[in-house]
């Protein structure tokens, strides 16, 4: 019994706990470097014109004629489209009737001057006979200029119907059909002005700056290939667009223009140099407690140490660190989030020393 009692209670004792040893983690780094900034900077644009003019009568009435169509060549002096004039010609014959009846009313006050004059100089009538006389042709003299300004009036506005281009340039849209009724003012025809292309460009806010600093750009188009232009900044808007937050620069092309046709979509780009800089990949950057941070390797102890980072631009693959590392750190650039304070790592491809990714 005895025996059996002894079995019993070594079967229920716990055993020793054996101490786990936890191996180190592998994760890939690099040896932080201090690059001279330099990249080539790309931006989407689309060929525009330069200037492009709205056409509108600057009369109201009924469109009876457009003669031009989009992507049309014009002249300078050519008929875009016309109104229809009977509206108007009434309103020009009323107002040569007018001219007419004034006319006759200042012939009719000359002749009345002329015969108190004759009458004043035999004594028959008083000066003021010959003064009211006077005023009288006074008066039918301005009246007959203000019905010869009608008549002006009458006859610009019945000219107006007819609409031209004032410079050669391409039809680029059409806004009104014939048989529209278009109010004064009303777009009818956009023309873009010849010789004169711009590449429109839409810029981030974060780049403003750099856009300033770049003296010249290199142009390319799609649709051109193995061909590229020269162009310089031309405007900038203050202001951002209430959709997209992007402001809208022009560029000026220079060289060669007939291949490049309005619409065209392009690329802009330049080179930027922004000095001596850090770049790690996004891939090593982690949060922590609103922070942006990374894990610097101790080459001494093999450890990771949490480091806070002030970061910059981002850029294709990687983000520029402006505060927080310096030259010859070594940073975790995989699996940042699965580490902790003081934890062992171990390299992996330890043996590369080029301050590649590990």
């Amino acid at each position: 019994m005895a025996i059996l009692a002894a079995t019993l209670i070594a079967g229920c004792s716990k055993p020793e706990p054996v101490a786990h040893e936890e191996k180190p983690r592998p994760v890939r780094s690099m040896v932080v470097k201090a690059s001279d900034g330099s990249e080539r900077w790309t931006l989407a644009g689309d060929i525009r014109p330069r200037i492009e003019v709205r056409y509108g009568f600057r009369v109201g009435g009924r469109l009876i004629e457009r003669k031009v169509e989009t992507g049309d060549q014009i002249k300078a002096g050519q008929v875009l489209a016309r109104l229809d004039p009977t509206d108007l010609q009434p309103m020009l014959d009323a107002q040569r009737a007018q001219q007419e009846a004034a006319r006759t009313e200042l012939a009719l006050a000359r002749a009345d001057l002329t015969r108190a004059e004759r009458l004043r100089a035999g004594n028959f009538v008083s000066d003021a006979n010959v003064d009211r006389s006077r005023a009288a042709v006074d008066a039918a003299k301005a009246r007959l200029e203000a019905a010869t300004a009608q008549v002006d009036q009458a006859r610009n506005s019945l000219g107006f119907q007819v609409l031209r281009a004032d410079t050669p340039g391409v039809v680029t849209a059409v806004d009104a059909e014939a048989g529209q009724v278009v109010a004064v003012g009303q777009s009818v025809v956009r023309i873009a002005r010849a010789g004169e292309i711009e590449v429109a460009v839409a810029v981030p806010e974060q780049d403003m700056d750099r856009v300033r600093r770049v003296a010249q750009w290199t142009v390319t188009l799609p649709s051109v290939p193995g061909r590229d232009w020269s162009a310089t900044l031309r405007e900038l808007s203050p202001s951002a667009d209430p959709a997209s937050r992007t402001y809208l620069a022009r560029l000026t092309l220079t060289g060669d223009l007939e291949p490049v046709a309005l619409g065209m979509s392009a690329n802009v780009s330049a080179r930027i140099v922004d000095g001596a800089r850090i770049e790690i990949p996004l891939s090593a950057l982690y949060s922590l407690d609103d922070s942006t941070r990374v894990w610097v390797v101790d080459p001494g102890k093999s450890t990771v140490s949490s480091r806070k980072v002030k970061t910059g631009r981002i850029l294709d693959t990687a983000v520029v660190v402006t505060e927080g590392l310096a030259a010859g750190d070594r940073v975790v650039t995989a699996g940042a989030n699965l580490l902790r304070e003081g934890q062992q790592v171990r390299l992996v491809e330890a043996a590369r020393q080029d301050g590649g990714a590990r």
